[in-house]
């Protein structure tokens, strides 16, 4: 009898340090899920930066390759294209009280031919020199077919506003605008500002 009691006393310290082990492995278990969840949410995010990066970069480029006035707003639009993600654009240089438009993409030209500065969207952006993205930030907007602009964004050397470049849908694949595009338009707003006023400068200086 007492051996058998010893036996079962053996058999329960068994089962429990058994059991011990076990939590502790599924504790070990759920620490290791959670770092590789970590490590994939971190790597996510680095990826995420770095295609951010290869982004301006790639726009900064684009922008100083050409000293032409025309071939540097075709290279703009090319970048609203293919790097913002929009199919319906117009950009626009400033020409005393009202804008002219250069070049564009899906929408009336005639309609948007001169643009004098009034008090919408466009006209307050050019005034204050502010990009305005009105509902293509939020979630859900229908962003690829819209009756008026969406994003103006200021083409500006300092505090001087040359042109506009204006967004008036995105491609269907793409609901609405991300922080990164934000960023990613203000650089064409400020590089692209400035490569503009040196294509100036250099074909105003060229002899007729």
């Amino acid at each position: 009898m007492r051996e058998q009691l010893r036996w079962e006393e053996a058999l329960r310290a068994e089962v429990a340090t058994l059991r011990a082990e076990n939590e502790q492995l599924r504790a070990s278990l759920a620490r290791r899920k959670e770092d590789e969840q970590w490590r994939a949410q971190r790597q996510g995010l680095v990826e995420a930066e770095l295609a951010q990066l290869v982004r301006l970069r790639v726009a900064s480029q684009r922008l100083h390759e050409t000293l032409e006035p025309r071939e540097l707003l075709d290279i703009l639009q090319d970048l609203l294209v293919n790097l913002v993600g929009s199919e319906m654009l117009g950009i626009f240089e400033l020409d005393g009280p009202e804008l002219v438009l250069r070049v564009s993409l899906g929408i009336d030209v005639e309609r948007f031919r001169r643009l004098p500065l009034g008090e919408d969207p466009i006209g307050r952006a050019v005034r204050t020199g502010s990009s305005w993205l009105a509902d293509l930030m939020e979630e859900g907007s229908p962003g690829n077919r819209m009756e008026g602009p969406r994003a103006c964004v200021p083409l500006r050397l300092g505090e001087h506003v040359l042109g506009m470049m204006v967004l008036f849908g995105l491609l269907p694949h793409k609901p609405r605008l991300e922080p990164e595009d934000r960023e990613l338009l203000e650089l064409l707003a400020t590089e692209g500002g400035r490569a503009l006023y040196c294509a100036r400068g250099i074909a105003a200086g060229r002899p007729s």
